[in-house]
């Protein structure tokens, strides 16, 4: 579930934006392991899983693919349908 943040020091992280313009391969190896990375859009998010390809971190990129998709998942889950209303 998304957590609203309702002021800029409830911040757990860095934003993309903020570091995307000095980002090469030695930055993003030191924020991965040691910071989250947070996105404001899909496009920054798209962006970033292209820099850890072009600098070797397929791996990484794959299980942020996968986080996605289990918190996609976990929150699909807890939908509730009317078979009634289904045709």
């Amino acid at each position: 579930m998304i957590q609203e943040v309702t002021h800029i020091d409830e911040l757990d992280g860095i934003l993309y934006q903020d570091i995307k313009d000095m980002l090469d391969k030695t930055t993003l190896e030191n924020i991965l392991f040691t910071t989250k990375v947070m996105f404001v859009d899909n496009n920054e998010l798209i962006e970033f899983m292209n820099k850890l390809n072009e600098y070797g971190y397929e791996e990484v990129a794959l299980d942020y693919v996968e986080n996605i998709y289990d918190k996609l998942v976990l929150d699909f889950s807890k939908l509730k349908f009317n078979e009634n209303k289904i045709k």
